[in-house]
């Protein structure tokens, strides 16, 4: 995976939390244990825009996955939808780690020139010969609209990969973990801007946050 824990090489600067089941951050959580086919939409929020509406997709995780998304979502609809392209993005690209690189459906979440970068991430050994297994969550997500850049949209959380362990795509087994420790826990923010046909895309990263000065994203 992307950080150490089930590694994956990273995409310009941040990709993609929680211990064990638990979540940190503010805000709630929905949790997954999905498995079999793709995917079921996931509960709609309850701080969605109007108390509901369209939620991220769940990516078909096996029974060894359990993936905790923050349930919130900004109160302006224009970008809450810029808020669930990021979640099906993150799940998306986590998908593709786990299954070493061969899924593709992040591919609809990008521009083009993010999937050009994306792909190359995806094309690099610690992805194409690992899998992963454990808990992953992700909390305390914000947006903000660009400082600088008109038109983007910086969407930002905390990514913890401290419960879940990299494992060998061919035999399955647990490969040892030499990242450090504060390094499980980080913050990311994904930049997306519409494309010509008015849809919210990811289009570049910033570099990752990581703890002890993201003092927010350790539970």
């Amino acid at each position: 995976m992307r950080n150490g824990c089930a590694a994956a090489a990273l995409i310009g600067a941040a990709l993609l939390a929680v211990t064990a089941c638990g979540s940190g951050g503010t805000g709630t959580t929905a949790t997954f244990h999905p498995e079999g086919s793709m995917p079921a939409s996931a509960p709609s929020a309850p701080d969605a825009p109007g108390g509901s509406g369209t939620s991220f997709v769940m990516p078909a995780f096996g029974k060894n996955v359990h993936v905790e998304m923050t349930n919130w979502l900004p109160s302006a609809a224009s970008q809450a939808r810029a808020v669930l392209t990021d979640k099906d993005y993150e799940l998306a690209y986590l998908y593709a780690e786990y299954t070493s690189g061969q899924d593709t459906s992040w591919t609809g979440y990008v521009s083009p020139t993010m999937q050009t970068e994306v792909q190359t991430a995806l094309s690099q050994p610690d992805v194409t010969g690992e899998s992963f297994t454990g808990t992953i969550g992700f909390f305390d997500m914000s947006a903000v609209t660009d400082p600088t850049v008109g038109g983007y949209l910086d969407v930002s959380a905390c990514f913890d990969n401290a419960g879940s362990s990299n494992t060998s795509a061919q035999t399955g087994k647990v490969i040892p973990d030499t990242t450090p420790a504060a390094e499980h826990y980080y913050r990311y923010t994904d930049q997306l801007a519409k494309n010509s046909a008015g849809e919210w895309k990811v289009v570049s990263d910033l570099p990752r946050i990581y703890y002890p000065q993201a003092k927010e994203c350790k539970p």
